[in-house]
């Protein structure tokens, strides 16, 4: 369509916005870990289990497939933008390509930590095979998070 061509000003301005709206997307993931980090803070004791398997276990919730959606919109802006951008990139769009990545890592390596405690924690007889699968499954989307920066960033200098 005449006048919708990705001019250099269009494309430039495009980048912009969507490294803004990713930076403004970014809080609901932000704010989900803050609310998540207070309510590790606030384990107490309790006799069916100690108090770092009750934080892990809190902390774990992060990682969980419905939770990790709060993040993948902004994975999928930082991913346009830095593409858009190319090899002509500013420090505000790499930033926020890198944090994401590093917060769907994190997210995974949360879930590993998680399952491990499962295990450890759990005998035979009373394995809780959900908890696990679902963290397994936490752990590929947030694996899959990452790649998709990865992607973007190598695709694109």
């Amino acid at each position: 369509m005449p006048g919708t061509e990705l001019t250099p000003e269009r494309r430039s301005d495009l980048v912009r916005n969507l490294t803004v709206a990713g930076w403004l997307l970014l809080g609901g993931p932000i704010g989900f870990i803050a609310f998540q980090l207070d309510r590790v803070r606030r384990v107490g004791e309790q006799p069916f289990a100690s108090v770092w398997d009750q934080r892990i276990e809190v902390l774990s919730f992060l990682m969980l497939p419905p939770n990790l959606t709060a993040l993948a919109p902004t994975v999928f802006v930082a991913a346009a933008a830095t593409w858009l951008a190319g090899s002509h990139r500013d420090p505000w769009v790499s930033t926020l390509l890198k944090v994401v990545a590093g917060l769907a890592i994190t997210f995974a390596v949360i879930g590993v930590v998680s399952i491990v405690s499962i295990t450890a924690r759990d005998d035979a007889a009373t394995f809780d095979t959900d908890s696990v699968l679902l963290r397994i499954g936490g752990i590929a989307m947030a694996a899959g998070l990452a790649v998709i920066c990865r992607a973007a960033d190598r695709h694109s200098t």
